[in-house]
């Protein structure tokens, strides 16, 4: 090379490293879209970590607290319950008082919350502040994913939601095993003090960096639509926990027909409805309608599953907290490890290939965790739990991507906020299921979750509940099949 040629290359690379290259590189990495995203896949971490740590606990938490291991999935559920009924709120309240306003305020709620669960004198306290957070967690969701999707363009949802949904897989992975170690090292109140300096960093970033939107002129809610359908779901919820704790009753048929009869007035009143509490007409729209029913079979045998496996390998196999953890946490591994391949399915061939393929997978390893009826069978529980979690993961991103791809910038945040409800009353729901057959489970093979003389019967005790994934799989791949490839998923460019 001649002296000239060495001259100018040193030249083309001296301009490559100046401070203006540089900084619009820097520029270019922290560009706004991508700091919202951030910043939201924090929050939703938080969110999803403190919903499934809480799953390792429950036997801990129902002997401190002196309550039947079947009666703390109330735990769980009235998180899960103000998520269900806080979620289509949050689009109202986002568009009316500001999406950035509302975030800061749900985020301080949640984290506030969390705090105050680590020193509750009783089950009732912390069942009453679980609620409250669910309340700050359900307007968290939507108003952050509104926040996402109006910063990007509709052929990049897919992508975006697919790296969104790598830190979601991450919490559930590092909740279980996380728990563990607390529970082992120290004690329960430290499962809801870890996640609260992550709220207040990301309070902190939140404040500075995001920018305010809201809509000019709003409708007035629908206070009548709230109430209805609150009502609707605690009844719903409130007589599975019946059932299974005292059986057909005449208050359990009672409790049944208030919620059906609560079903019915909501339904019919939000059809008359100008302004409704939750617009029942996006689910005229067949992909938002055939991703909701999936979506409930799926939550079945994702989230909801969590609170059965941690039972089960607690109660019945006898394992420890942390081994515990480590087993089910391997799962959302093996989720995060087929994630990014759902998208490339997705962009090829639709989202009817991935989702039928994750839930043919799942429906034939659920049953097998059965197999794993002793504490030393640690690796067999890895194993199926990370075979099982390649398939989730194929699920995820193409389901959510499915159910709001269709609809515009404009209508995009209702949309979303009812198709996160959704998914939230579908754990609900699962949760609810799941412990109605484990009671019943227990009262058929007439045995006590403390009665360490008789494993057998504890094991055969899980069998209905784990039985119930593979039928909830199944009913899922049957709504997969009717999935249409439309214009939008072919305009999926490739990565």
């Amino acid at each position: 090379m001649t002296h000239k040629k060495l001259k100018y290359a040193k030249l083309k690379y001296d301009q490559s490293i100046t401070p203006d290259n540089s900084m619009k590189k820097l520029h270019l990495l922290l560009e706004y879209k991508y700091l919202v995203a951030i910043i939201y896949t924090v929050a939703l971490f938080c969110d999803r970590l403190d919903l499934t740590i809480v799953n390792i606990a429950l036997p801990t938490l129902a002997d401190y607290f002196h309550l039947p291991i079947e009666e703390t999935s109330w735990i769980s559920n009235s998180f899960l319950l103000a998520l269900g009924v806080s979620i289509p709120l949050s689009s109202w309240l986002g568009a009316k008082y500001g999406l950035k306003k509302i975030f800061l305020i749900a985020l301080s709620l949640f984290g506030l919350t969390s705090l105050l669960c680590a020193f509750s004198p009783n089950v009732y306290s912390m069942i009453a502040l679980r609620f409250l957070q669910g309340i700050g967690g359900g307007l968290l969701t939507p108003v952050g994913m509104t926040m996402v999707y109006r910063a990007f363009e509709p052929a990049e949802y897919v992508s975006i939601t697919s790296f969104i949904f790598i830190p979601v897989l991450i919490a559930p992975a590092a909740a279980p095993a996380l728990g563990g170690i607390l529970l082992t090292i120290a004690s329960w109140p430290w499962l809801f003090i870890i996640v609260v300096p992550f709220c207040l960093i990301t309070f902190i970033a939140a404040l500075f960096i995001l920018k305010e939107h809201k809509e000019p002129v709003m409708p007035p809610i629908d206070w009548l639509g709230l109430l209805l359908a609150t009502a609707s779901l605690t009844l719903l919820l409130a007589a599975l926990a019946l059932i299974s704790k005292t059986g057909l009753t005449l208050s359990t048929t009672t409790c049944w027909l208030a919620a059906v009869i609560a079903i019915i007035l909501f339904i019919s009143f939000e059809a008359k409805q100008t302004h409704p509490f939750i617009d029942l007409t996006f689910f005229k729209n067949k992909s938002f309608l055939q991703a909701n029913l999936i979506q409930l079979t799926f939550q079945i045998c994702l989230t909801s599953s969590f609170f059965l496996i941690g039972l089960y390998l607690q109660i019945a196999v006898k394992m420890s907290a942390l081994h515990t953890g480590l087993i089910i946490g391997m799962q959302a591994l093996g989720a995060m490890c087929s994630n990014r391949y759902s998208v490339k399915l997705f962009r090829r061939f639709g989202p009817a290939r991935p989702i039928i393929l994750g839930l043919i997978g799942v429906a034939f390893i659920s049953p097998l965790i059965l197999t794993v009826s002793a504490p030393q069978q640690i690796l067999l529980g890895c194993g199926l739990l990370f075979i099982r979690g390649l398939f989730t993961g194929l699920c995820g991103a193409p389901l959510q991507t499915m159910g709001l791809i269709t609809f515009s910038k404009q209508t995009i945040n209702q949309a979303s906020a009812v198709f996160t409800a959704c998914r939230q009353v579908s754990i609900s729901l699962g949760i609810a299921i799941f412990s109605l057959f484990i009671a019943y489970g227990l009262q058929a093979f007439n045995v006590r979750i403390l009665d360490l003389a008789h494993p057998a019967p504890l094991h055969k005790a899980f069998t209905m509940a784990f039985l119930f994934m593979p039928i909830a799989a199944l009913a899922g791949i049957a709504i997969a099949l009717t999935i249409e490839r439309k214009k939008e998923f072919c305009k999926m460019p490739v990565d």
